[in-house]
């Protein structure tokens, strides 16, 4: 069996467990009456917070790609990357990404992919300084900070490899042992390493990045609005200034393997996350439900529109995987 297709396999056997996980205990009917008690003045809010973010993240994708990428490339490539990676396995919607935009603009492949990595980066960099901003004051569980740690310094070591990588001769020298390795997938990772240090050397500029880590910054802020407006819909109590740090452990942590659409993560994360705040684990997990829901389907009308509209095929994404 394939290496993705074993990925694919895990994703769903963890899905399944986290779902159970996240359900268990849980009486249907106090769910139910969570959601019978929402104020639907807020309803559509998460969905307008969730958009403002995905218009942010294509700007700031705009200003990495650069040349003649336009704002309207950008973000139809990102729906329907966010498509892709919502009803495909193996997450292979940030390779849509790249692969949407070269086919809108002309640009390669590999430098399309080599934007979204880059963009990818700086998105990291807004993770990191909403966790810092926002860190709560009370103690958390010894799990919960020792893993946030980890991340925290896997998001170091990413910043600094960001920068050595856009010194050229840091990168050519691993470009040039790679390509002496007999093996072609090494070969062409090392030709894509240059093509990731001119896109670093060209966006290094301190003007650059005076705009485009707050403008990450701000898109994970619009996000943990919209995480404000489904608590607020459903009337759960927590302090706002708790409510960016849990929307950054929600974004990490659906880096784990899972079904496409995160599926039983989201919500195991979400219900978890919100517990340590006192929050019930009914309220938390008609949250999450609420929650995914408000990107989740819009992103999906939004995205398949953007496909149709491209020429595109889904069979024809799916084969990115293969490559």
């Amino acid at each position: 069996m394939k290496k993705h297709k074993l990925l694919t396999v895990l994703g769903l056997l963890i899905s399944i467990v986290l779902l159970y996980f996240s359900m268990k205990d849980i009486r249907f009917r106090e769910i139910i009456d969570t959601l019978k008690n929402a104020d639907l003045r807020f309803a559509f809010m998460p969905t307008v917070s969730i958009f403002a973010a995905a218009t942010l993240c294509s700007v700031k994708w705009t200003r990495i790609a650069g040349g003649n990428v336009r704002f309207s490339d950008s973000f139809i490539a990102l729906l329907i990357g966010l498509f892709i990676n919502n009803v495909l396995p193996a997450r292979i919607g940030e390779i849509a990404r790249g692969y949407v935009l070269s086919k809108r603009t002309g640009i390669s492949l590999t430098y399309g992919i080599t934007t979204v990595i880059i963009d990818r980066i700086f998105d990291l960099i807004g993770l990191l300084l909403i966790t810092f901003v926002f860190f709560p004051k009370h103690s958390l569980p010894p799990r919960v900070s020792q893993a946030i740690s980890i991340l925290v310094l896997a998001l170091f070591v990413l910043i600094t490899l960001m920068v050595l990588l856009s010194r050229e001769r840091f990168a050519g020298a691993i470009a040039g042992r790679l390509s002496r390795v007999k093996r072609p997938a090494l070969a062409r990772f090392g030709k894509r390493l240059i093509e990731i240090q001119e896109n670093l050397k060209r966006i290094g500029s301190p003007l650059n990045l005076l705009m485009l880590v707050p403008i990450a910054f701000i898109t994970w802020l619009c996000m943990a609005a919209a995480l404000y407006f489904v608590l607020k819909t459903l009337n759960i109590n927590i302090n706002v200034m708790y409510i960016p740090f849990v929307c950054v452990l929600l974004n990490m942590g659906i880096t784990i393997p899972s079904s496409p659409g995160y599926f039983g993560l989201y919500q195991f994360l979400l219900v978890y996350l919100l517990s340590i705040f006192d929050v019930p684990k009914h309220e938390g997990f008609a949250a999450s439900i609420l929650f995914h829901a408000s990107w989740y389907i819009p992103y999906n009308i939004v995205g398949f529109i953007f496909l149709i509209k491209e020429h595109l095929k889904i069979r024809e994404i799916g084969k990115l995987e293969e490559e």
